[in-house]
């Protein structure tokens, strides 16, 4: 008799990890509308936990720094690059996986149906520092543990245990503060201070702090209301500035609207886009934009990068590109004291090497990274450093090529002297010239707007002529892009004033693209053109912070401000 054959090797079973997302977290008994995605089947212990750079940053006191290797993330003396640390889309953010980071520290994390809650214990505040001599703008807080650092609005918020006679030392030091049994509120200091987290000692560092540090009254008064009392907005009001908020319904959803209407010319105003004039890498508060340019109103701008800090999109100024417009995407162009003009923008360039071969050129001092030739002047910074693997580049100056750059010399970065063109091949794209070719390089807008002096792009175009032109294939914008609820910035026109808005919901959820072009439409504006959104969607008012779109001010790359002439 013949045994039987064995059976098969059992196949492993493989389980995929279980995904819940949600859009509420609950945060120091604060309840914050922010997309969040956990990777587990339990509900205190998740295998990942997904949350927005910007709410590590704003929410939990994560620190963003530079090293000689790119990004660091850095809280409570645990530091990684940026790069390297695992990220995904979520919603309209960066997101950042941090379970065992903040589990490591002591946060508690739990979550039970949209509902995500991060809780850790308010330390004691066991003696305060202040610095001397070229330190003595640095405060530091000795604690017993670990404490979230929070910006609400335009206020610091330390969730720490003082006692009275602490915080009458810190009004000594002529700060504002508000004391709770745990909680430290640091009033007007939310965009003032820079903030890092030690361990071992537990310590909180501030820098910048000065005597009378911060202004106005706290974040629980209605921050529009009291911009308003504000005596220079109060005489723009009197010359026709309108400045004010809005509730309207867009089929069953609620929806609040942040309004300024100006007729420039009538209050002695000019619109200007604001952003870093000597380098286009780094983030900003909107009031470190504002108030270099003297702008009294102003609102977020355009796409950016947030992990490289990077423009992705048109700012025109002054007739200098400091980033041009990618994708054919949504612009915005004007002139001083003319109306707003409204459309699709591409640039293109090309460069013409001697003997009459033609080389096209992607982009125009951009972030936006892709296979091909690039060019950069010194609009961009000082100094252009590589922004992809292995790159290779031109250096062009009076029609003639100067040098040739390898990728380890771009990779320490080259220098970007004012009247030189840098011409950057990626993704295995040949140099078009050598050293000593005669070129030329040439470049038209393919809308007029974009021979404006002023250009500042987004999208996608929400309105033209009164009517909803919303096109996202066009653009280059994703189904999901185009179907996501969230904060809005706009910029638009109707036949009296330009309007800068901002846009979201009322108790509910936030709007779409669509129901955003259709309370613009409710409101009588004939062009509009969305700009970023999402937790960068931003309102500031003499210099205090009226909206933000996720409770928390906000870095940009750039932004639309309204500029006494």
């Amino acid at each position: 008799m013949v045994d039987p054959p064995l059976p098969p090797a059992p196949v492993a079973e493989v389980r995929v990890a279980r995904s819940i997302k949600g859009d509420r977290i609950r945060l120091a008994g604060m309840d914050l509308n922010s997309p969040w995605l956990w990777v587990g089947g339990g509900r205190t212990q998740p295998t990942q936990l997904w949350l927005p750079l910007e709410l590590l940053v704003n929410k939990l006191g994560f620190q963003r720094s530079e090293a000689a290797d790119g990004p660091q993330l850095e809280w409570y003396g645990r530091r990684a690059s940026l790069r390297s640390l695992p990220q995904r889309s979520l919603d309209d953010e960066v997101a950042i996986e941090v379970a065992e980071w903040l589990s490591s520290t002591g946060v508690g994390l739990s979550r039970s149906e949209q509902t995500l809650r991060l809780t850790l214990a308010s330390p004691r505040l066991q003696r305060l520092r202040r610095g001397k001599g070229s330190t003595a703008n640095r405060l530091v807080f000795d604690l017993s543990g670990p404490a979230l650092v929070q910006r609400q609005g335009n206020d610091l918020i330390l969730r720490i245990s003082t006692t009275p006679t602490q915080a009458g030392q810190l009004r000594g030091m002529g700060l504002r503060i508000q004391r709770q049994r745990l909680q430290l509120t640091l009033i007007g200091a939310g965009q003032s201070l820079s903030t890092l987290t030690l361990a071992e000692p537990w310590r909180i560092v501030l820098d910048g702090v000065r005597s009378g540090e911060g202004g106005g009254r706290s974040q629980g008064r209605d921050p529009l209301a009291a911009a308003l009392v504000d005596p220079r907005i109060q005489a723009l009001i009197r010359d026709g500035l309108v400045l004010d908020r809005r509730s309207l319904t867009v089929g069953v959803k609620p929806l609040r609207i942040y309004r300024v209407g100006s007729n420039p010319l009538q209050q002695g105003l000019r619109l200007q886009p604001l952003a870093p004039l000597h380098a286009q890498q780094g983030l900003r508060f909107l009031n470190q934009l504002s108030q270099p340019a003297g702008a009294l109103l102003a609102v977020n701008g355009g796409f950016f990068n947030r992990v490289r800090q990077l423009p992705l999109g048109a700012v025109r100024l002054d007739g200098t590109w400091l980033s041009g417009p990618i994708l054919n995407r949504g612009a915005v162009g004007w002139d001083s004291g003319g109306r707003l003009n409204f459309g699709r923008l591409k640039l293109h360039q090309e460069l013409v090497v001697s003997g009459g071969q033609r080389w096209g050129l992607t982009s125009l001092n951009s972030g936006y990274v892709q296979k091909g030739l690039s060019r950069y002047t010194r609009a961009w910074g000082p100094v252009y450093q590589a922004l992809s693997g292995q790159e290779q580049a031109l250096s062009i100056d009076d029609g003639r090529v100067l040098a040739v750059h390898g990728t380890a010399a771009l990779a320490r970065g080259v220098p970007l002297a004012s009247g030189v063109d840098l011409i950057v091949a990626r993704g295995g794209a040949p140099l078009p010239a050598q050293i000593g070719d005669r070129v030329e390089l040439r470049s038209e807008a393919s809308n007029p707007l974009g021979n404006r002096r002023q250009v500042m792009g987004g999208g996608p175009l929400l309105l033209q002529g009164g009517r909803v032109v919303l096109n996202g294939r066009a653009e280059g914008f994703s189904a999901g892009f185009m179907a996501l609820a969230a904060p809005r910035t706009v910029v638009a026109q109707d036949r009296d004033r330009l309007w800068l808005l901002t846009l979201e919901g009322a108790g509910g959820s936030d709007p779409t693209l669509l129901e955003t072009s259709l309370a613009l439409r409710q409101l009588g504006l004939d062009e509009a053109l969305n700009l970023d959104g999402g937790s960068s969607t931003s309102l500031l008012v003499a210099n205090r912070l009226v909206m933000s779109g996720r409770s928390f001010p906000p870095r940009v790359q750039n932004a639309l401000g309204l500029v006494p002439e």
